[in-house]
């Protein structure tokens, strides 16, 4: 999953916005109306979307309708300085200077949590945008209880299906692990390959581990992620719940040089039709389209147990916009994060950055695979993926390359592992 997280953290990532005021509390609602008569205020916002260059126009165009926006109700004049480094770490410099903008993006999966405990994001619990986020994001956008930025760019996963093989083989997405084993036989039977195995990319190989204690972590042991920093935990706890077990279904129902086979090689594979399934997500859809742009895809949910309950996506949200607690402008800046969920221009704004839907309020034309994803979070059956510290993510990704070639025993694999997390995270000293 490192390799997701990355692409959800990297070639994903931001878009930002602005909106802002220099004289005024500094503490003020964007639900405050200051638009009386009178001289007009001037406002010249701060704002800085790491790795959003090429949001640039976008961006642009929407802050350009804010302004007007606000000049008409509020006679507040807005002008902007929209910063697209390419260096995401020029962010928390600034931060730490006490140079913040009044407004920045963030990957809500891999920085919310610090930016949060940093001090750097306001409280945007009772702003009006959060009454419009869906359940399901207002939920996974949440940092202990509170929200802390608008939600922007979304995705759910957990494996990859070829629509058509499963209608012509007449199954359906399973819900418990029983039926992805009478699922797998029933293709092999016909001659179909269950799942593409591309395992030369150690991050793919992971995946699958990913999602399994991800789902156990969820359902199960809800205290496990918090509990393996105090060394209250460990791996061990994944393995007796059955983190194998799934892992152990998809190995064996795949082709037989899964080795040798890269992400790219498998993404051909799958799109020409040589297996039913593939453990990955949406951010392979553009490029298995390239190969085949007939291929009906669909996303399900991939099966832990028997327990339909357990039968989980992962949602991962990456590009968030917040204001800066402390910053001048703070009352325009919340003006305009209000105004990213606008009932009237929220929708072609999202649209035009490809983003999924996040609001009640949003109309989006969505891809099926991304319809499939909604309505099995609609369902209640999404969460919120969590990281992992690097290096245990790296460990992880290695040894199941090695798990998968039989030249480490699940013993070996979850020794390895809780080590490695120990010793990034300092416990167990």
């Amino acid at each position: 999953m490192k390799k997701t997280l990355k692409l959800m953290a990297v070639s994903t990532l931001v878009p930002a916005l602005i909106a802002g005021c220099s004289s005024g509390s500094g503490n003020s609602s964007g639900s405050k109306n200051d638009g009386e008569q009178g001289s007009v205020r001037k406002v010249k916002l701060s704002i800085m979307l790491p790795l959003a260059g090429r949001f640039k126009d976008q961006f642009d165009g929407y802050l350009k309708q804010f302004a007007a926006k606000e000049l008409a109700e509020k006679n507040i004049e807005v002008s902007y300085n929209l910063e697209l480094p390419s260096d995401e770490n020029l962010l928390p410099t600034r931060l730490a200077s006490g140079d913040a903008p009044d407004i920045y993006s963030f990957n809500f999966a891999t920085k919310g949590a610090d930016f949060v405990k940093g001090g750097y994001a306001a409280d945007l619990s009772n702003e009006p945008f959060v009454a419009k986020l869906t359940d399901s994001m207002r939920e996974a956008s949440k940092i202990d209880g509170k929200i802390y930025g608008v939600p922007m760019e979304s995705f759910s996963w957990s494996y990859l299906y070829n629509k058509d093989i499963f209608e012509a083989n007449n199954v359906t997405p399973p819900q418990t692990l029983s039926e992805l084993k009478a699922l797998a036989e029933k293709l092999k039977g016909n001659n179909v390959t269950p799942f593409v195995l591309a395992y030369k990319d150690s991050f793919v190989a992971g995946w699958p581990f990913f999602l399994s204690m991800q789902s156990i972590v969820n359902t199960k042991l809800p205290t496990w992620w918090d509990d393996m920093t105090t060394d209250k935990a460990s791996f061990k706890d994944l393995k007796d719940n059955g983190l194998f077990d799934v892992v152990d279904v998809i190995n064996a129902n795949g082709n037989s040089n899964a080795l040798e086979l890269s992400a790219e090689d498998g993404i051909a594979d799958f799109a020409n039709g040589k297996a039913a399934m593939f453990v990955t997500g949406p951010w392979y859809s553009d490029s298995i389209l390239k190969v085949n742009p007939n291929f009906n895809l669909g996303l399900g949910a991939l099966p832990i147990n028997d327990d339909p309950q357990s039968t989980k996506v992962v949602i991962a949200i990456t590009t968030t916009l917040t204001a800066y607690p402390d910053g001048p402008n703070k009352d325009v800046a919340l003006d305009f994060l209000n105004y990213i969920l606008d009932d009237q221009d929220s929708s072609a704004f999202f649209e035009s950055l490809k983003f999924n839907k996040v609001a009640t309020n949003q109309t989006i034309k969505s891809f099926p695979w991304d319809e499939d994803a909604q309505n099995i979070v609609d369902a209640g059956q999404g969460f919120l993926g969590l990281t992992l510290p690097v290096a245990a993510d790296q460990d992880k990704d290695k040894l199941a390359q090695a798990y998968y070639a039989k030249s480490i025993s699940q013993d070996q694999y979850v020794d390895s592992v809780n080590k490695t997390w120990k010793k990034s995270v300092g416990a167990g000293k």
